[in-house]
């Protein structure tokens, strides 16, 4: 049996005034928790004492966590059950849930945008059609299941588009027949207004990608009537040109002013380790360290320049996976690229302490 202990203060993180109390979602992304309580994963609280991951987060000061789900994987981590289980136990603890459909049977991201099997062969207006009616039951699944669902993300990362080849980037006119139409799936279901509508591309220090992707869609024909929330994610390592703090705030302000929408931060994080720190990560960031402190630091930084988006409009901050300490550099090229925990165990005994 593996034992965890969160690495750095959640209060820190999300219960100080760094992370204004007005933000609407102070979240952390827990997805793989089953996952990794499955393998003999146990977590501790800030006093040693063995607790669920969502009642450690809740009781730190997140108000939240984020769920992704997939159409049918194949060994059902990630899918329905799957995620109204989780949902059921954030529910219990007091947290809502953000609901993030990735519209494929495995990983979306603007390198995977695979269509579920049981939808490769539809036509595209079939594909909208089922897309809707998907979309609208898994909401209803969630709330006949009691789960407080307070936003749903349309797709993950969508910013190559999304149900490849038929929403694909350069067919800009199906993608916003399917964005328009997972939309009213939500408008649609049992929720109602209450589980509000994101659309959640990466690269969110780059404002010409984000209004590339938004007017493309707006002249293909999509409303943004039909859009509540805008999402980005914000990662330090992968562009060291350009995914500057100065180039985060622009871009979060420029579409404040152009859209008028409320923004969360959908996915963020910060390496304990990363040899190649240097040539992948902005200069101007290269003071924040690879440790516990820095993750404080970083998440400081981001929650600041929410906090100054025009007319209060940055609502949202969300870390991705704190917790999955099979998954070290949680798909980044640090070796450690933002878990929270440390874990030593010899045969099955384990023995966890805090980074410092």
């Amino acid at each position: 049996m593996r034992v965890l202990s969160f690495i750095v203060s959640l209060s820190i993180l999300l219960g100080t005034h760094y992370v204004a109390a007005a933000l609407t979602w102070k979240t952390f992304d827990i997805s793989s928790v089953l996952v990794e309580e499955s393998k003999g994963v146990t977590y501790l609280d800030f006093e040693g004492n063995q607790q669920p991951l969502e009642s450690i987060a809740k009781n730190a000061g997140a108000n939240s966590i984020k769920i992704r789900v997939w159409v049918n994987p194949s060994d059902g981590n990630y899918g329905l059950d799957y995620g109204i289980k989780l949902g059921k136990r954030a529910t219990a603890a007091g947290l809502s849930v953000i609901l993030n459909l990735h519209y494929s049977d495995t990983w979306a991201d603007p390198g995977h945008q695979t269509k579920p099997a049981a939808w490769a062969k539809l036509n595209t207006g079939d594909l909208v059609t089922t897309l809707k009616g998907y979309t609208r039951d898994v909401a209803n699944a969630f709330h006949d299941a009691g789960v407080d669902v307070t936003l749903i993300s349309i797709g993950n990362e969508v910013r190559a588009g999304m149900l490849w080849p038929t929403g694909k980037y350069d067919q800009m006119k199906n993608l916003a027949k399917l964005l328009t139409s997972a939309s009213e799936g939500v408008k649609d279901s049992k929720f109602g207004s209450r589980a509000k509508v994101m659309i959640h591309l990466d690269e969110g220090y780059s404002w010409s990608t984000q209004e590339w992707f938004y007017d493309g869609i707006i002249k293909a024909g999509f409303s943004m009537s039909n859009v509540d929330v805008q999402g980005v994610s914000y990662y330090p390592f992968w562009d060291p040109t350009d995914s500057t703090l100065e180039n985060f705030k622009s871009t979060l302000n420029n579409m404040a002013n152009k859209y008028g929408k409320t923004i969360v931060v959908s996915e963020t994080d910060w390496p304990i380790k990363c040899s190649q720190g240097a040539s992948r990560i902005p200069p101007s960031l290269r003071s924040i360290p690879f440790s516990a402190d820095g993750q404080v630091q970083w998440m400081k930084k981001v929650a600041q320049v929410l906090e100054g988006v025009p007319r209060g409009l940055g609502k949202g901050l969300m870390y991705w996976e704190p917790g999955w300490i099979d998954n070290w550099s949680l798909g980044s090229p640090c070796e450690d690229g933002g878990t929270m925990f440390e874990v030593t165990w010899s045969g099955s005994a384990a023995t966890a302490r805090p980074r410092s």
